[in-house]
């Protein structure tokens, strides 16, 4: 068996280098497209938030928020309270269609919040959104952009 000292300076030589792995480990997730969220009881903490900006279409009386987006993509989904449930104007009912082939493509991101089932009733929204509702409750799902700027598919 190693003297003591010796297994003293192995223990702190691989803590040593531990440390520097598990800082990185954040700077690995940023870099490699890692999901971020937050959660807000009205809308003005969500629209000060600069990790997913409100989008246009949330209207003000907006409680319970919660979103969950990429990094890398800036894929988003998003739910929130609202008996007003969109901005006049800003979401659209999508033919039968329409809806059919966009929940087929799927939701870019799966939280534990996020409902297993999205209805054949949706709504496009501005700035790339697809919503639905089930009650008061507002679900919604962005693709996000590729580097280039383009919608991720």
């Amino acid at each position: 068996m190693a003297p003591r000292h010796l297994r003293r300076i192995a223990a702190a030589a691989l803590a040593l280098a531990i440390v520097p792995a598990l800082c990185s480990c954040s700077s690995l997730q940023l870099a490699f497209g890692s999901t971020v969220g937050g959660a807000y009881g009205a809308i003005d903490g969500f629209r000060d938030d600069d990790t997913l900006p409100a989008p246009s279409w949330v209207p003000d009386d907006a409680s319970a928020i919660r979103y969950t987006t990429d990094l890398a993509d800036h894929a988003s989904i998003l739910t929130f309270q609202s008996p007003t449930h969109f901005v006049a104007g800003t979401c659209e009912l999508m033919s039968a269609g329409a809806s059919a082939s966009t929940a087929e493509t799927g939701v870019p991101i799966d939280d534990s919040w996020w409902p297993e089932t999205i209805p054949s009733s949706l709504f496009s929204c501005d700035g790339g959104w697809t919503a639905f509702t089930d009650g008061d409750t507002i679900y919604a799902f962005s693709p996000g952009t590729v580097a280039d700027g383009s919608p991720s598919t």
